[in-house]
């Protein structure tokens, strides 16, 4: 049986503890993220590891999820899998942004206590594709600019009017 993750906890003391925390959050708990599918049915895969690279404290990342999202072409569901990996250095301050190495990207500790939610969200954000569309034409429009796009290419080719005459002669 799969113990519950937690949503917040304090970055810091889990980086002392050389913590990792591993499993599914479900979709519901990402409110943001929601506003941009279909359904929020479903789950989030993560693997946070707290510890120290390079001297900084820092949390290392894998999110990923199969989100139903709307295509822009046809608007009807479809499936999109995001995933994201990422490297956080925690800092106190803004003064120490400036001391980081560019591998670490900032994160700004904010009180005791650190949503665990708004981190994955934000990356799972970042993550999604700007436009959403299947991969191959996906309604009756897109079928026929297909073949208007494939026979206009045709035309324009140098050689087509041989080509032509050539079948002609053929047949």
């Amino acid at each position: 049986m799969q113990t519950q993750l937690p949503e917040t906890t304090n970055f810091v003391r889990q980086v002392e503890l050389n913590r990792k925390i591993e499993g599914n959050y479900p979709l519901v708990k990402f409110g943001r993220l929601s506003e941009s599918l279909v359904s929020n049915e479903g789950d989030v895969t993560v693997k946070i590891e707290f510890g120290r690279c390079v001297g900084f404290a820092c949390l290392k990342a894998k999110v990923s999820a199969k989100l139903l999202v709307k295509c822009q072409r046809c608007l009807k569901p479809m499936e999109a899998e995001v995933a994201g990996d990422f490297k956080f250095a925690l800092v106190k301050s803004e003064e120490e942004f400036e001391l980081l190495p560019e591998e670490l990207e900032p994160y700004l500790l904010e009180g005791e206590e650190q949503s665990i939610i708004d981190l994955i969200e934000d990356e799972l954000l970042l993550s999604l594709p700007m436009v959403t569309a299947h991969e191959n034409a996906c309604s009756d429009f897109m079928t026929s600019q297909e073949k208007v796009i494939k026979a206009t290419k045709e035309a324009e080719h140098p050689f087509a009017a041989l080509k032509a005459l050539k079948d002609d002669l053929g047949n």
